[in-house]
């Protein structure tokens, strides 16, 4: 049965690398979709709310989020990840709530301490103003009536001779490219599913997704990094089925 056909779904972040995997697959299973910009809509202002009582969705997906993890430890950083990933999503769920919709928080990987894997939904930990600000976005949901999926995902073109030709190595993940994590999210919202996941696809190393794409891609100690934030090394997960 497809769940999701006739659905009114609303995305916010749509315009983003996943939105651009994400939403075609949700109108080609049935749904009808409205995703605007961030220029029409910005989540973290009360014209949210606007928006969702115009559109009164069926379910609203929350994509948006400021992802840059090293500018996310300046004090620039830490505003925009406070604005986006906190009040954006407070915002997005108390709007979406009021109307009786449901919400898909897209969270991160990064909400785990990234050093020893195998994570859990309960092993929250997160080292960095990123993981840390994304997790907080976490509590505006209802566990019990919406989705929260922890994922990572990489963009197709990211290794290569006119992109990145090194990887930090040895990285464990679940991550992989993002149209291939765009159908898992569709199963799972098409599925009903409530609560918190883990989504991702087989624990591998980060340095054998980027090889292929670039067999000869350069690799890089963690410890020869220098971030502001500790770099993480295993956040692979116990994935839901």
């Amino acid at each position: 049965m497809n769940t999701l056909k006739d659905k009114q779904i609303l995305v916010f972040g749509g315009g983003g690398r996943l939105g651009k995997d994400l939403v075609p697959l949700l109108k080609a299973a049935g749904a009808h979709v409205i995703a605007p910009t961030s220029e029409e809509v910005d989540i973290a202002t009360t014209k949210i709310w606007q928006c969702v009582m115009w559109h009164n969705p069926d379910i609203v997906i929350n994509l948006a989020a400021y992802t840059d993890v090293p500018k996310a430890e300046t004090m620039e950083g830490k505003d925009k990840c406070v604005r986006t990933n906190i009040m954006g999503s407070k915002f997005v769920c108390e709007s979406a709530h009021y109307h009786g919709a449901k919400v898909v928080y897209i969270s991160t990987d990064y909400v785990y301490p990234g050093t020893e894997g195998n994570y859990s939904v309960s092993d929250v930990s997160p080292l960095g103003s990123y993981g840390m600000t994304k997790f907080i976005g976490e509590w505006f949901c209802d566990p019990e009536k919406d989705l929260i999926i922890r994922t990572s995902m990489k963009a197709r073109g990211t290794w290569g001779e006119n992109a990145y030709t090194k990887v930090i190595d040895p990285v464990w993940t679940n991550a992989d490219w993002i149209d291939v994590i765009a159908e898992k999210i569709v199963e799972v919202v098409a599925d009903e599913r409530t609560g918190v996941i883990n989504l991702g696809t087989e624990r591998k190393l980060l340095a054998d997704l980027a090889r292929e794409e670039y067999p000869w891609v350069e690799l890089v100690d963690p410890i020869d990094l220098k971030t502001p934030y500790q770099y993480p090394t295993d956040c692979s997960m116990v994935l839901d089925e």
